[in-house]
C-alpha cells in the first residue's frame, strides 16, 4: 500500500511539472520576436524591414554575387527596394556576405536600388558619417585592405584633400570599386571639413 501511494505521488508530481513547463513554454513562444538564427539571412519584406529596424542588424546573402529579389521575399519584377532607417539614436549593424568575403559596417540608413527589368538589386547602399578626420582616414585605409580599393588613389586623396581650396577638386571623390570580396565596393566620399563628412558605401554585383 505504501509503495502504491509513493508511486501515485510521483506520478502526480511529474504531471504537475510537465504542465508547468508546457505553460512556461507557451508563454515564452507567444512573446518572442522572430529573427534569423546564426547563419540565416534577413528578408526585405515589410516584416523583414521592420525586424531590421527593431533589432538593429541586417544580414544579407550575396554569396552568389548578387542579391536576388525573390530570395529576400520580394517579387522578381519589384520596381524598387525598401529604404530602411535605424531607430533614433541607433545604427544598423550591416553584414553583406559575398563570394570571397564580407562587407560590414554600421549606418543609420540602408537603401536598395533596382528596377522592374532586373530580378536582383543593382546596388545596396549604406553610410558612414564622421566628425573627425582621423576616423574618416582610418575607414578609407581599412577599406583598401578589406575590399581592395586602389591604394594609390586612396593615398593620393588622403594626402591632398586638405591642400585644395576648390570644392570641385577632391571634396567629392569616388574610390573603387574594390572587388576582393567578389562584390564591387565603392566609397563615395563627401568631405565637408569642418562639418561632418559622409562616405556612401555602394555594394554591387561585379559588372553591375
Amino acid at each position: 500500500m505504501g509503495k502504491a501511494r509513493k508511486s501515485l505521488k510521483a506520478a502526480i508530481g511529474a504531471l504537475a511539472l510537465s504542465l508547468a513547463l508546457a505553460a512556461c513554454s507557451g508563454a515564452v513562444s507567444g512573446n518572442q520576436t522572430t529573427a534569423p538564427d546564426a547563419g540565416e539571412f534577413d528578408t526585405l519584406t515589410s516584416a523583414g524591414a521592420e525586424r531590421i529596424t527593431s533589432q538593429g542588424t541586417a544580414k544579407l546573402d550575396m554569396t552568389k554575387g548578387k542579391l536576388e529579389k525573390e530570395a529576400v521575399g520580394l517579387p522578381a519584377d519589384a520596381a524598387k527596394g525598401p529604404l530602411i532607417f535605424a531607430q533614433d539614436g541607433r545604427e544598423i549593424e550591416i553584414s553583406i556576405a559575398g563570394p570571397q568575403g564580407t562587407v560590414t559596417g554600421s549606418s543609420d540608413t540602408l537603401k536598395f536600388a533596382t528596377d522592374s527589368a532586373r530580378s536582383d538589386f543593382k546596388e545596396v547602399t549604406f553610410y558612414h558619417r564622421f566628425d573627425k578626420w582621423e576616423d574618416l582616414e582610418k575607414d578609407v585605409r581599412d577599406a583598401v585592405s578589406r575590399y581592395g580599393l586602389d591604394a594609390d588613389d586612396a593615398e593620393y586623396w588622403l594626402q591632398n584633400v586638405n591642400k585644395t581650396s576648390s570644392s570641385v577638386d577632391l571634396f567629392n571623390h569616388s574610390l573603387g570599386p574594390g572587388t576582393s570580396t567578389g562584390l564591387a565596393v565603392t566609397y563615395d566620399i563627401a568631405y565637408e571639413f569642418p562639418d561632418p563628412s559622409v562616405i556612401s558605401i555602394r555594394v554591387s554585383p561585379l559588372g553591375g
